[in-house]
């Protein structure tokens, strides 16, 4: 007769009697002819090293079942593996080189992987041949190598993407204060082994990654290492033959901090044709080079646009070259002096609009008179100055679009600055717009590889806390400032 140990542990695992489907006779005569409960094939947790150690435990031998402490040990490596997986994205594969867990028993939980993270300046190389039998198994579309260091061979990176075939998206990111990898070696691998990719995240790197030639890709983020010695014009180069051979790019982020030497002399002859780019992130240090870069990307269908200088001061920048893409329907701004209102009527279609209050206010004289922006329904505040000697107000003019009868539908404050931004504006009556709170992307996030900012609108309380909500009409009951009933959607 089989061990009475397995019997409990199968009801647990399954939250069913063994010999599920049969009547209680029926289960009696299997039992007295030594047969065990069938493997159920709906419960992907019971892996093949938990059914042997199941069917040790129905063992005729008494001496041949499992100890108490085999089975707390199973467990505690089930816990311990459904702690990692819990909520995450990426999994890191070296939380399994110490030992906690067997590389082999995520084969039972591949519908809980999304992607996985290599550490490659801890992933041993034994480790590498350990999963050469689980890998494709879990045929994995994202991929992201993490910790690259320089001296990082390349044949580490080549024998682990010779066993993901199926690869889709993949990441590069090395730390910013460590020194570059070798940039031309990882792109070699990478065209080999993953020809079908869609996504590259490049964190980072040298500026050596102008020989990337795909058809395919259509997302690429680059994020140039600033300890490196590349002159701009190195740099501007790079992008321009690396833009020339991927003709099917949809979304573009640069990330250029490094030093702006010889940017004058940087200027491509001619710029690539990208018909299908329509998003474009650009953050560097110089608004000359901001320029430069644009002009890469001037030959495109831009609807998303976002420009932010890093340190963040106000810049004089050639914010003209913005009409080359009248059909813009997204634009983020940095702050700037000087800034020439008129672009703004060459951007018939912008709907959602992100820059500093100081810098919106600037618009006023114009906006307040219905003449700018007349599509746009989403504003953004980034940002909000120690002080401003205006009698303008961002609440004036949510009022003076709503009379002109093109109001805005969204007042969106980023997550630092909400509270100083309801402590310089105050007075709200007669505002019908949502309001709340967003978080900006820096890059893009997840295997979903999402960009957009992450929009709340604000709860009861906080249109309380900020001072949005009329005063009471009935016990319990309050009333937003406006005639939108937002707080409910």
């Amino acid at each position: 007769m089989p061990g009475r140990g397995g019997l409990p542990q199968s009801q647990i695992l399954t939250g069913e009697l063994p010999f599920r489907g049969k009547s209680n006779n029926e289960a009696l005569l299997q039992v007295l002819q030594g047969a065990n409960p069938a493997r159920p094939a709906d419960c992907y947790w019971i892996d093949d090293d938990r059914w042997d150690l199941m069917l040790e435990c129905w063992s005729k031998d008494r001496e041949a079942r499992p100890q108490l402490n085999t089975l707390r040990q199973d467990l505690d490596q089930s816990i311990w593996l459904d702690h990692r997986l819990r909520g995450v994205e990426y999994l890191d594969v070296g939380w399994f080189f110490g030992g906690r867990a067997p590389l082999r028993r995520l084969l039972a939980q591949r519908v809980r992987i999304m992607a996985l993270e290599f550490p490659l300046s801890t992933t041993p190389d034994s480790s590498i041949h350990e999963l050469e039998g689980i890998l494709r198994q879990l045929d994995i579309h994202v991929l992201r190598f993490s910790d690259p260091r320089r001296g990082t061979r390349p044949e580490k990176m080549e024998a682990i993407l010779q066993l993901t075939p199926s690869l889709q998206h993949l990441e590069l990111c090395a730390s910013a204060l460590s020194p570059a990898i070798d940039c031309p070696a990882f792109i070699d691998v990478a065209q080999k082994y993953a020809p079908h990719l869609t996504t590259l995240i490049l964190r980072n790197v040298p500026a050596t990654f102008g020989q990337l030639s795909s058809l395919m890709l259509r997302n690429l983020e680059v994020r140039m290492n600033i300890n490196q010695p590349h002159y701009s014009w190195q740099r501007v180069l790079a992008f321009w033959q690396l833009l020339q051979n991927t003709p099917s790019l949809e979304r573009l982020i640069i990330y250029d901090w490094a030093a702006t030497d010889g940017v004058e002399a940087s200027h491509p002859h001619v710029p690539p044709q990208l018909v299908r780019l329509r998003c474009v992130h650009l953050e560097t240090r110089s608004p000359i080079l901001a320029s430069v870069y644009l002009l890469l990307v001037s030959r495109s269908n831009l609807t998303e646009f976002s420009f932010k200088l890093l340190p963040e001061r106000s810049i004089r920048w050639n914010i003209e070259q913005l009409r080359a893409w009248a059909q813009l329907k997204v634009l983020s701004l940095p702050p700037m002096e000087g800034l020439n209102v008129g672009i703004f009527d060459a951007l018939t279609a912008l709907e959602d609009l992100e820059c500093g209050r100081e810098d919106f206010l600037d618009l006023l004289p114009l906006a307040s008179q219905g003449t700018v922006l007349p599509t746009l329904n989403t504003l953004r505040i980034r940002s909000v100055a120690a002080w401003w000697d205006g009698d303008k107000s961002i609440a004036g003019f949510l009022r003076a679009r709503y009379d002109a009868g093109i109001p805005l539908q969204r007042l969106l404050v980023e997550d630092d600055v909400v509270s100083f931004f309801f402590a310089r504006e105050r007075d709200w009556r007669g505002v019908d717009v949502q309001f709340g709170r967003y978080r900006p992307r820096d890059g893009f996030e997840g295997v979903t590889v999402a960009l957009e900012p992450v929009d709340v609108l604000f709860t009861e309380a906080e249109l309380k806390e900020y001072g949005l909500c009329n005063e009471p009409k009935s016990k319990g009951e309050t009333k937003p400032k406006g005639r939108w009933p937002f707080w409910k959607v």
